[in-house]
């Protein structure tokens, strides 16, 4: 029976990627839904149904933005963590952290893996796999941290929130940005900065740039290293691919 069991568990996750990739999905909206639904989740120390916490978590894993109660106000600190956490991994790819992690932690990829970050990352081949991981990450991070920054300033020093709200303010939205998750902490959105270029214009370089997409952003790092490429005869790591 267990044998079984682990037969079809194989035959269902492994026979193409893509199906790891919708399963974990699905696994990870579960899992922010039941965080969600505790009390300590809540402002008001109550549990959530779970249809508002399971469509929180979706919304946020799948960076849609859309959400049936106010960010801000209703969820505690705690639960505009899990928020922003799903935000992260549904933005960064589930498969692909996946990945990441284990290469941090082993300094390799099983081919299983390498199949699924291919596919979601859509790296051109098994080879690219490595460098596409490390890229998405190192992009991730940098941008979030940049724009975090300079939101956090600005929320500190322009508008007097102490540096505790301001650095909660400004990565959050830095995050959300990025990941063009469309969730934010104040009911009116960021009608109130509508006229402060220092909160709108890195907010909206973090929205484009995450627009963009990874494999944009990579190619055009492609293209940069190709143009200023040593003579015939070096091997570029950014052009695996060209002939």
């Amino acid at each position: 029976m267990a044998g079984r069991f682990v037969a079809a568990r194989h035959a269902l996750f492994a026979a193409h990627p893509a199906r790891t990739v919708v399963m974990a999905f699905a696994a990870v909206v579960v899992i922010g839904a039941v965080l969600l639904a505790l009390p300590l989740a809540s402002e008001a120390d109550t549990s959530t149904d779970f249809v508002t916490a399971l469509f929180t978590s979706t919304s946020a894993v799948c960076v849609t933005g859309l959400a049936v109660v106010d960010t801000g106000t209703y969820w505690s600190d705690f639960g505009e963590g899990a928020i922003l956490a799903l935000i992260q991994v549904g933005g960064f790819g589930i498969m692909t952290m996946a990945s990441l992690l284990a290469l941090l932690v082993s300094g390799k990829l099983r081919l299983k893996l390498q199949l699924t970050a291919q596919a979601e990352t859509k790296s051109l081949g098994i080879g690219d796999v490595r460098r596409v991981l490390l890229g998405v990450a190192g992009t991730t991070f940098a941008v979030e941290a940049a724009v975090g920054a300079v939101l956090s300033l600005r929320l500190r020093y322009g508008y007097g929130l102490s540096i505790g709200d301001a650095m909660h303010h400004g990565y959050f939205h830095a995050v959300s940005a990025f990941n063009n998750a469309g969730f934010g902490r104040h009911g009116d959105s960021l009608t109130r900065y509508a006229d402060d270029p220092w909160i709108t214009l890195p907010i909206a370089a973090a929205v484009i740039l995450g627009g963009i997409g990874f494999p944009v952003l990579l190619g055009s790092c492609c293209v940069t290293a190709t143009v200023t490429a040593p003579p015939a005869g070096a091997t570029g790591r950014c052009t695996p691919d060209s002939p």
